[in-house]
C-alpha cells in the first residue's frame, strides 16, 4: 500500500561507490611450514590463487532509461523554464563519481551537462551539434583520422568493451564551448546526492538519488537542448585542471561521447508544474458527459453512464446503457439487490421498459472477471483446485453431521484461502488489471488535462469478483456449492468498504515522475486551513499510472478535498527572475531547514558569461557561504540553496 509519510531530504556531497570502474587483479598466498621441525626437510609450501575482475561502471551509454529518475524540465516541455537550471536525477547515486574527470579528486564528476540555445548558432546553423553513433574503434581513432575533431588519445578499452560497441557522440567547435564548460572548480558543486528521511521512522532512509545540474539557463522563447556528456580524463593535472581543448583553433571541433539528451522551450508560462494544473478542467466534479436536455437521458448521464454497442446472444445488435465502476454517487440502495453467486451474467442483465434500453454494467463486470481468471491460466487451475478440495470437506463434515448427530457442525473450512488467490482478489478489489476502456469507457468522460472525483461501485466490484470466482461453475449444484465456500465470500465481504477516489489526464502526469497526492474527508479550499482535528487524511489504497499522462488514486473513506504536489527528490532548481522591484537575477538564500530567509538575498548573480546566463559556480557559491558562514560549504549544501519549491494545487469536490 502506498505511504503517505512526510519527512525531510538530506543534501549530501557525494557518494563514492565502494569500488571504481577498472579490472582488478587479486593474488592470495598461503604458506604452509613445520615450525617444530617434526617432518625431516620439511622447508614448507607455499600455495596461491590469483583472480581477475572487473567493475564495469558506466561508460559509453546510452544510459537504461531505468537508470534515470527524472529529467527536468521535462522532455520535449514547453513551459516557463527560463529561470530554472535544467538537472538530471539518477537512481545510482554512485553514478556521477564511478569515473574521474582526469584529477582523482573524488567529489568530481565524470559527468556534466552541456546546454546549447537555438540562438547560439544564429550565424551557422550547420555548426549545431547533432548527435551520431559511430564504434569504440571510430572514437579512439578520432583525433589520428581527423585532424579538425579533437578526443583523448590515450583512452584504453576495459574488459566488455569491444572495438565495434556503438557509441553516441557530438562534435561542437571550439568557440561555442569556451564560454559554458564549467571550470574546474565549478566541477565541485555541479552534481550532490539527495537522500530522504521519514517523520515516522527516521532511520529508516528512502533510496539515494543522485543530481547533476547544468551551469547556464535556457532560452528565454526559444528552444534549448541539454546532453549528458562525458569528461572522464578532460581535466587532466598535466594540463593545470582545466579542460584540455588538445589545442584545437576556434573552429576545430570537440568530441563528447553523449549518454542521454533531451530539449526544452520556453515559451508558454502556462505550461508549469502549477499552471498546468490549477488550468485542469474539473467542471464537472465527476466522469459524466455533458448534460441532455432529454430527462430521461438525463437521468443516467448523471450516474455516469454512456451508451455502448451491445451484441445480443441471438445475434442481434442494439445500443445499452453501460456505466464504468468509477460512479458519481454511491449506491447504497442498489447492492442488497443481487445475491451471490449468480450462474450467468445474463442473470445481472437490467431493463428499463420505458426507454427500451438494457443496462450491461454489472453483467460486464461480471464476464470481465471471469475473462481476467481465465487469462490467468495457473491462477485460475489454483482456484478451480481449491474450490473442489473445500467443497469435498464441507460435503463430508455434513455427512458426519448426519450421521453422528452429536458433532457440533463445522463453521468454517478447514482449508485457508491460498495466498495467490488472496492477493488476486484483493487488487481487483481495487482496479488492478481491469482494462481502460472499461474505465473509462467515452473520451468524453476524461478529457486532456481534467480531473475527475469519483466514488467505487462496490456492487460493479463484486460482480467482477464473482465472475472471476466463477470458475468450474457448470451447474446448479457447482453454484450451491459456490454458495457454501463461505470462507472466500467473508473475504470478499470484507474487502468492501468506501472508496473513493481521483483520476486525471494531464501532461503533469507524464512531465513530473514523483506526484504526491493527499486526500482529505473535508471540503476546504485554503491551502493552509485543513484543521487536523476537523480533516482527516485518508489512506492511500492505490496510486498508479494508467496510461502516460493518466493517474488514479484510490483512497478508503469519502475523499473531499485533494492536494497535488511533487516529491522532494523532484524539486528543481534556479534562480529568482529580474521583476520591477529586483531587476537582476537573484537568489534568496534558504536556512539549514530549507526555509527561505528574506534578508541573505544574492544580487547580481556572478557570471562566467553574462550573454550566455552562464553562472559561476564557484564564485555563487562563496558569495553564498559569505552569508552563511559555514566551516565547509560543499555541493550538498549547494544543492540546497539551489532548489526552487514546488506549490501545493488543491481541488475540492464540488458535488
Amino acid at each position: 500500500m502506498p505511504t503517505q509519510e512526510k519527512g525531510q531530504v538530506q543534501f549530501i556531497q557525494f557518494h563514492q561507490p565502494a569500488l571504481e570502474s577498472g579490472t582488478y587483479h587479486l593474488k592470495v598466498e598461503q604458506t604452509i611450514k613445520d615450525t617444530q621441525n617434526r617432518i625431516e626437510g620439511s622447508e614448507g609450501k607455499t600455495y596461491s590463487r590469483e583472480l581477475t575482475f572487473a567493475v564495469q561502471g558506466e561508460r559509453f551509454g546510452p544510459l537504461p532509461p531505468n537508470d534515470i529518475y527524472a529529467v527536468f524540465p521535462p522532455l520535449e516541455s514547453l513551459g516557463e523554464h527560463s529561470n530554472v537550471l535544467p538537472h538530471i536525477t539518477f537512481k545510482r547515486s554512485t553514478l556521477p563519481w564511478e569515473r574521474y574527470p582526469g584529477t582523482t579528486e573524488k567529489s568530481l564528476p565524470w559527468l556534466i551537462l552541456l546546454l546549447f540555445r537555438e540562438s547560439d548558432f544564429d550565424d551557422n546553423e550547420d555548426d549545431t551539434p547533432k548527435t551520431k553513433n559511430i564504434t569504440l574503434s571510430e572514437l579512439i581513432a578520432t583525433t589520428n583520422n581527423n585532424s579538425n575533431i579533437k578526443y583523448p588519445t590515450d583512452m584504453e578499452l576495459e574488459l566488455g568493451q569491444t572495438l565495434d560497441q556503438q557509441v553516441t557522440v557530438i562534435d561542437v567547435k571550439k568557440k561555442y564551448l569556451v564560454d559554458i564548460l564549467p571550470t574546474y572548480s565549478d566541477l565541485s558543486y555541479t552534481s550532490h546526492v539527495r537522500k530522504g528521511k521519514t517523520e515516522e521512522n527516521p532511520q529508516t532512509t528512502e533510496e539515494e538519488y543522485s543530481t547533476i545540474i547544468s551551469n547556464r539557463l535556457p532560452e528565454a522563447n526559444g528552444k534549448s537542448t541539454v546532453y549528458l556528456v562525458s569528461i572522464e580524463g578532460r581535466y587532466p593535472d598535466s594540463n593545470g585542471n582545466n579542460f584540455d581543448y588538445q589545442n584545437a583553433g576556434d573552429d576545430d571541433y570537440i568530441r563528447f561521447v553523449s549518454l542521454a539528451s533531451w530539449e526544452l522551450s520556453c515559451i508558454d508560462p502556462a505550461q508549469s508544474f502549477t499552471q498546468l494544473l490549477q488550468r485542469l478542467n474539473h467542471n464537472p466534479s465527476t466522469p459524466r458527459l455533458p448534460q441532455s436536455e432529454n430527462l430521461q437521458a438525463e437521468a443516467y448521464l448523471k450516474k455516469g453512464y454512456v451508451t455502448v454497442p451491445h451484441s445480443l446472444r441471438k445475434g442481434s445488435k442494439t445500443y445499452s446503457w453501460y456505466r464504468s465502476p468509477l460512479t458519481t454517487n454511491f449506491n447504497v440502495q442498489e447492492q442488497a439487490t443481487y445475491q451471490f453467486p449468480v450462474k450467468a451474467s445474463d442473470q445481472l442483465l437490467r431493463y428499463d421498459s420505458n426507454i427500451g434500453m438494457f443496462d450491461i454494467s454489472y453483467s460486464a463486470a461480471w464476464q470481465l472477471g471471469r475473462m481476467l481468471m481465465l487469462e490467468n491460466q495457473g491462477l485460475a487451475v489454483q482456484l478451480f483446485n481449491w474450490k473442489r478440495e473445500v467443497v469435498q470437506v464441507i460435503k463430508r463434515l455434513q455427512q458426519q453431521e448426519i450421521q453422528l448427530p452429536l458433532i457440533n457442525p463445522p463453521t468454517s473450512e478447514t482449508k485457508f484461502i491460498p495466498d495467490a488467490l488472496k492477493l488476486w482478489f484483493q487488487g481487483l478489489g481495487l482496479l488492478q488489471g481491469i482494462p481502460f476502456n472499461y474505465l473509462v469507457p467515452d473520451e468524453r468522460l476524461l478529457p486532456p488535462e481534467s480531473i475527475r472525483f469519483f466514488c467505487l461501485d462496490s456492487v460493479w466490484v463484486d460482480c467482477l469478483q464473482d465472475g472471476a470466482f466463477s470458475i468450474g461453475r457448470v451447474t446448479s449444484g457447482d453454484l450451491l456449492d459456490d454458495g457454501q465456500i463461505t470462507k472466500l465470500n467473508d473475504f470478499l465481504q470484507a474487502q468492501n468498504k468506501t472508496i473513493t477516489g481521483i483520476i486525471m489526464r494531464s501532461q503533469v502526469v507524464s512531465g513530473w515522475p514523483g506526484l504526491l497526492v493527499d486526500g482529505y474527508d473535508t471540503a476546504v479550499g485554503d491551502l493552509d486551513s485543513i484543521d487536523p482535528t476537523e480533516g482527516q487524511l485518508l489512506p492511500l489504497l492505490r496510486m498508479e499510472n494508467l496510461a502516460k499522462d493518466v493517474l488514479i488514486c484510490l483512497f478508503e473513506g469519502e475523499v473531499k478535498t485533494v492536494d497535488i504536489h511533487l516529491k522532494p527528490e523532484s524539486m528543481h532548481f534556479g534562480l529568482d527572475a529580474p521583476t520591477k522591484d529586483s531587476p537582476e537575477w537573484s537568489k534568496n538564500l534558504r536556512d539549514e531547514n530549507g526555509e527561505l530567509m528574506d534578508k541573505f538575498l544574492i544580487s547580481p548573480i556572478p557570471w562566467n558569461s553574462e550573454e550566455k546566463e552562464v553562472i559561476n559556480l564557484q564564485d555563487f557559491a562563496t558569495q553564498m557561504n559569505r552569508y552563511l558562514n559555514l566551516e565547509e560549504f560543499t555541493s550538498g549544501q549547494f544543492g540546497l540553496q539551489m532548489i526552487e519549491g514546488v506549490q501545493k494545487v488543491r481541488f475540492v469536490f464540488q458535488q
